[in-house]
């Protein structure tokens, strides 16, 4: 053969070879679950929202998802009612499409229970790996059958295909491979497994995704069928740090609560000393606070902890105001009791003056009394109740008590009442030994 004649045979097969790639790709890749898949991804990385709108329904996947993840909280939880309502769902799918139009997350103004619940999900963190496999779901009421792969299956019939198109023929089995392709005798649906990362997990995991084919060929994602046992490990893992962070947190407060309270006990709150004193106090706790490492789950409840700080501190001048204010009445008071007895005009005591401005200290001392509160049972919310450890002492004491003698013996000495009787105690005189490690007692 010719240098020439190989050159021209050398065209006309790479000619061939890419009509068959041109008829593989536009009669038959583009109607596939893996291109409906790459062109999800796509639509992702070019902020495309119109068209990733019509392959993924973003409603089912964030809306009945939340409600999936309501199973695993308790109803305890601040996320509860948005996870079960399914608003929670409606939040994250507005967010993810702002990251597809913009290429970042939003920045939340202020860390929330629906946000800390998302770090703890890996909501925006995930990043995908890779397509491990794609199976056509089996019929209705034939999940038991195994099923070759619609992989394995669509294959097959590329092969085929191409061959009656080099060939010009078209043999009676890829006809009948062509019909049970296209027979539609109810949705036809596969399942789809790409394995995601997530850091806070440390190790990749396959989700499968759940897609249903289209009028048109194309294919749509409906669900990511075990996203809720994914999440569940998520937060599991999360919550090793994050119980342990809250018991911290929980006995810092509690230690406070008890200070403040002893510190009440000797002095009232309108008073400067109790004022200085319980700065020392919530000085002490900010420290303890500020030296925790906080875990990816705690950003809601560090953020409550920073309110609580900033809380306090106005708060304490709002009580420094009202005590200084106080002594600074009385002071006045006094002063001008002695101008008087003393026959003197001045100075003169204007009480209605002092009582209104100590009036608007009190309702500033009100309100964030009120603010503490609020911050306060939030708090109580995520960590649970302060621990009364006086209370916890008193029943500790009393579960070591024996407070059933004769449940005790009849455990310990079976038969014994029987024997010598209800009123049986080891410790009475007739049943102590006659000898004892000392003798025999005679002298």
């Amino acid at each position: 053969m010719t240098v020439r004649k190989a050159v021209i045979l050398g065209v006309v097969l790479e000619l061939l070879l890419g009509i068959a790639a041109g008829a593989f790709y536009f009669k038959f890749y583009i109607f596939t679950p893996t291109y409906s898949l790459r062109a999800m991804q796509k639509d992702i990385q070019t902020g495309n929202v119109e068209d990733l709108q019509r392959r993924v329904d973003l409603d089912a996947i964030f809306r009945g998802g939340s409600q999936k993840l309501s199973e695993l909280v308790p109803e305890s939880e601040p996320v509860y009612a948005g996870l079960k309502d399914g608003s929670f769902g409606d939040l994250c799918k507005d967010e993810f499409l702002s990251y597809v139009q913009t290429g970042k997350w939003p920045e939340p103004e202020k860390i929330t229970a629906e946000s800390s619940f998302q770090d703890k999900i890996g909501l925006k963190t995930v990043s995908f790996r890779s397509l491990e496999y794609v199976y056509r779901d089996p019929p209705p009421g034939e999940e038991d059958k195994k099923d070759e792969t619609l992989t394995d299956k669509l294959l097959s019939y590329i092969l085929t295909k191409i061959n009656d198109y080099m060939t010009g023929e078209e043999s009676e089995e890829a006809a009948k491979e062509e019909v049970a392709l296209q027979e539609d005798e109810g949705p036809v649906r596969v399942t789809a497994g790409i394995r995601v990362y997530e850091p806070n997990f440390g190790d990749t995991y396959i989700l499968n995704l759940k897609l249903q084919r289209q009028e048109d060929g194309s294919w749509r994602l409906y669900d990511i069928e075990n996203y809720s046992r994914y999440a569940d490990e998520l937060i599991k893992q999360n919550d090793r740090d994050y119980i342990r962070y809250k018991e911290k947190v929980r006995f810092i407060l509690t230690s406070t609560q008890e200070k403040l309270d002893e510190l009440r006990e000797n002095h009232p709150e309108t008073d400067l000393d109790w004022v200085f004193e319980a700065r020392k106090i919530f000085e002490e706790s900010y420290k303890r606070i500020d030296d925790l490492n906080v875990p990816i789950a705690g950003g809601y409840l560090n953020e409550l902890l920073s309110e609580r700080k900033e809380i306090s501190l106005n708060m304490l001048e709002g009580y420094y105001d009202v005590a200084s204010h106080s002594d600074n009445m009385n002071d006045a008071k006094a002063q001008a009791d002695e101008a008087r007895k003393a026959g003197k005009r001045r100075p003169a005591f204007n009480a209605a003056v002092w009582d209104n401005r100590l009036a608007k200290y009190n309702a500033k001392l009100s309100g964030l009394q009120k603010e503490w509160a609020e911050n306060k049972s939030k708090l109580e919310a995520v960590v649970g109740g302060l621990v009364d450890r006086a209370a916890v002492a008193k029943q500790t004491a009393a579960s070591m008590r024996n407070n059933d003698d004769e449940a005790v013996r009849a455990a310990n000495y079976p038969g014994a009442a029987d024997i010598n009787g209800d009123s049986y105690s080891l410790l009475g005189g007739e049943y102590l030994p006659e000898i004892s490690a000392y003798g025999n007692g005679e002298q």
